[in-house]
């Protein structure tokens, strides 16, 4: 198999984004929206999706720099310390490392954290799913397995209600009683530096399934 570059990836993504994308919003009787300035993909009038192209069992839902993080969710100085170490910088310098991970962030940062998280879990999903935009369905579409699974912005909520924030090494998962993964947190990671640093949200097929 070829090795997957930057090009190559570039190029998958506009396919899936564009001519793919328009065949799922066809089956879904939606017009192809689309594009970078909103969260919705394809609309009727009344239904409003967002779709996720997923080659695995989860993929991207949001990105953001950690400065909006913090300031749209208004973290106090404790939680954003903790976003600060967890997705790092290029000043931090930990063990030949540019970055903290979980267990190495000292706790009163990550018990903020942990606080903040279920104190704002509707409004955490909300940013990560809406952004500001009216997304009435989600459609995760599978590709690896041909399969599209749709849930109603209101079902997403439903099915998380009772499901817990926990602190992996490398992520934060919000799991259901089942210890399944349904959203999670992690940082970017990429070796470009304008990116590597960013808040990367991905959302599962566990939650559709």
């Amino acid at each position: 198999m070829a090795k997957l570059d930057s090009k190559r990836g570039s190029q998958i993504r506009e396919t899936y984004s564009g001519e793919k994308e328009r065949s799922v919003c066809e089956r879904h009787g939606l017009e192809q929206v689309g594009g970078s300035n909103t969260k919705i993909d394809g609309t009727n009038g009344l239904k409003n999706a967002s779709i996720k192209n997923a080659s695995g069992t989860s993929t991207q839902v949001h990105l953001t720099t950690q400065k909006k993080f913090i300031e749209v969710m208004e973290l106090c100085s404790e939680s954003a310390t903790f976003i600060n170490l967890f997705c790092g910088s290029e000043e931090i310098k930990n063990k030949n490392k540019d970055r903290y991970s979980v267990n190495e962030i000292d706790a009163i940062y990550k018990t903020a954290f942990e606080k903040f998280l279920n104190a704002n879990k509707e409004s955490i999903i909300d940013l990560i799913i809406r952004n500001g935009f009216d997304v009435t369905h989600v459609i995760f579409n599978d590709i690896k397995n041909n399969i599209e699974y749709e849930l109603t912005y209101e079902e997403i909520l439903d099915r998380t209600k009772n499901c817990e924030w926990k602190f992996l090494r490398g992520g934060i998962h919000l799991k259901n009683a089942n210890g399944k993964t349904y959203f999670h947190l992690q940082r970017e990671g990429k070796r470009n530096k304008n990116s590597r640093y960013n808040v990367l949200w991905h959302i599962h097929k566990h939650l559709f399934v």
